[in-house]
């Protein structure tokens, strides 16, 4: 009896260590691969975003060198197909995005002299930039950002409510894009409405994203 307990005993170990090959091996090939994504990244003098899904950061870099950190309070990711590594933004949409006015000059009397030609336009700042937008990736993914609420205890239910509807919506549009047969992939970012704000400001257009998870 000892003979065939000792075999099995010797044949798990050997499964187990296998298995935990594997993982280091594909570890190590996910962080090759993100190596080499942010070292193409950082070889052009212009600014990208690491979103690391596993320590909850967002980071906007240039050259390699972080210019500004931001917190994730809350992520979830829903979609049909594999999600990459490297994505480009194409477009970021918000209902209530920032509109420059057009500034017309004030009407002149003819007999006063014409104002200076230099005039200042309107300008805006951090605070003016929306706090829920979505940015629209290549090969189908998508990232919205929305606001977390702090304070008490009816705060924390609206955030509850909020998580709940937004994968309410996106289930109907995971189901639609799955009848399309066309993909969709979408992650789901909470930060603080200060964050929020700041990461709309900053993002470059066309930016390239590193999505680390």
């Amino acid at each position: 009896m000892t003979v065939p307990f000792l075999f099995l005993f010797i044949w798990c170990g050997n499964a187990f260590s296998d298995d935990s090959n594997i993982q280091d091996i594909y570890k190590i090939r996910m962080e090759n691969r993100l190596l080499e994504l942010e070292a193409k990244a950082a070889a052009k003098p212009v600014t990208y975003v690491v979103l690391d899904l596993i320590r909850k950061k967002m980071y906007l870099k240039i050259r390699g060198v972080t210019l500004k950190e931001f917190d994730i309070a809350d992520s979830d990711t829903i979609g049909i197909g594999q999600l990459d590594e490297f994505y480009s933004l194409v477009t970021v949409k918000a209902i209530f995005a920032p509109k420059r006015k057009e500034i017309k000059p004030p009407a002149q009397k003819k007999e006063e002299k014409p104002a200076s030609t230099t005039q200042e336009a309107d300008s805006y700042s951090v605070g003016d930039m929306p706090s829920n937008y979505t940015l629209i990736f290549d090969k189908g993914l998508s990232i919205s950002i929305s606001q977390h609420f702090k304070g008490g205890f009816l705060l924390s239910i609206l955030n509850y409510i909020n998580k709940k509807m937004g994968k309410l919506w996106n289930s109907s549009k995971l189901l639609w894009s799955h009848l399309k047969k066309t993909p969709f992939i979408k992650i789901l970012v909470v930060m603080s409405k200060d964050d929020a704000h700041a990461f709309y400001w900053a993002l470059p257009e066309k930016a390239d994203f590193i999505i680390i998870r």
